[in-house]
């Protein structure tokens, strides 16, 4: 199987009627991998997760297994198992029961199901609560069981769609990282939804970033932050300065807010930058945000140190200034050929053409 890919997907396509909700999708989850579909609502995120675990049929391309087409195979019958913001834990059965039901319903002996369902439970850190119900769990104490049940069928890729949604956010940080923990843990392939962009970076190995149905950029969270390959990259992950005039050939030039500052001066070789007015300062604790108008478009620096600003006020006439490093250049609108000037060596993105002959429901 071509570089040990678990899940790979051929020119997939999902049609709605006259609705295109994914586009032709091409691209390969490998063994292993934490791998992220992140985008806004309504960019296909969900139908292609769908379509992998079996809930929706491709109108269009394959979906391969562990290198079998399983394009228009069940659910039951795919080495998959899906968890979604719902847990569905069966109320009346305490947490090991719960665990170990997808093992009983596969007819497995008595002793595995019991050594399986304890090496899962210290796995999700919840051996001490086996004899409990779920309604004497908290949240993310019952998402822990719901991952150990899915897991502990010992899937070829765990399917999770926007399990942390629900959660409060100190909660939702927490289980980030625990579920990484448990991904790293059990060695396992798992493939993860989200629209939150803070989420996608910090768990992933790899992010598939959608928009309108399209796969806009794969890559390492790395790369999609300081290479994106479009602008809509650029402005969905984090805060992007796109400015206009400064990279040549339409594009636009791309400066993360954190790696502006801002001086009375114009920069000195071999800085760049440009001149702008600062239109509002707002302090939000461990950085001031400060944002300029400029010839180039609207400009968002966010300052570390507030005392650097000195006595700047609204109205003032500053530059905004950047190391020349920190800039990169995107194309102002979603070309393929621009994709494969930025991104040429890798054999996993998929291409992104004008998305104006379908729109998603």
């Amino acid at each position: 199987m071509e570089g040990d890919e678990v899940i790979q997907l051929r020119g997939v396509a999902k049609h709605f009627g006259a609705a295109v909700a994914v586009h032709e999708a091409s691209f390969g989850i490998r063994r292993g991998e934490f791998f992220s579909m992140l985008g806004p609502s309504g960019c296909g995120k969900t139908t292609t997760l769908r379509m992998i675990a079996g809930f929706e049929s491709p109108t269009a391309g394959q979906i391969l297994l562990e290198g079998v087409d399983v394009s228009r195979t069940p659910p039951y019958r795919r080495n998959v198992n899906t968890v979604f913001q719902q847990y569905a834990l069966f109320p009346h059965m305490t947490v090991a029961e719960n665990v170990a039901f997808g093992l009983k319903s596969r007819k497995v002996g008595g002793s595995e199901i019991t050594a399986r369902v304890a090496e899962m439970l210290d796995v999700v850190r919840m051996a001490d609560f086996a004899a409990r119900k779920p309604a004497q769990l908290s949240g993310g104490q019952q998402q822990r069981v719901a991952l150990a049940r899915a897991l502990v069928n010992r899937p070829a890729a765990l399917l999770l769609d926007e399990p942390l949604a629900a959660l409060d956010l100190k909660l939702r940080q927490a289980m980030q990282l625990e579920l990484k923990r448990i991904q790293r843990d059990t060695g396992g392939t798992f493939v993860f939804v989200t629209h939150d962009q803070q989420e996608a970076l910090t768990m992933s190995d790899r992010v598939a970033v959608m928009s309108d149905g399209w796969v806009e950029q794969i890559g390492t969270p790395e790369e999609i932050y300081h290479r994106p390959t479009t602008a809509f990259v650029a402005g969905f992950i984090g805060e992007a300065n796109l400015l206009s005039g400064l990279a040549g050939d339409g594009r636009l030039l791309m400066v993360r807010p954190e790696r502006i500052r801002l001086e009375r001066r114009p920069p000195a070789a071999p800085d760049a930058g440009i001149g702008g007015t600062v239109q509002e300062i707002i302090f939000r604790g461990s950085t001031t945000h400060v944002s300029l108008a400029s010839t180039a478009g609207p400009i968002v620096a966010n300052i570390t140190d507030g005392a650097a600003l000195g006595d700047m006020r609204p109205g003032a006439e500053v530059w905004a200034v950047w190391e020349a490093s920190a800039a990169y250049p995107v194309p102002a609108t979603r070309d393929a050929d621009d994709l494969d000037d930025a991104e040429p060596d890798d054999p996993h993105r998929t291409d992104a053409t004008d998305p104006s002959n379908g729109e998603l429901p």
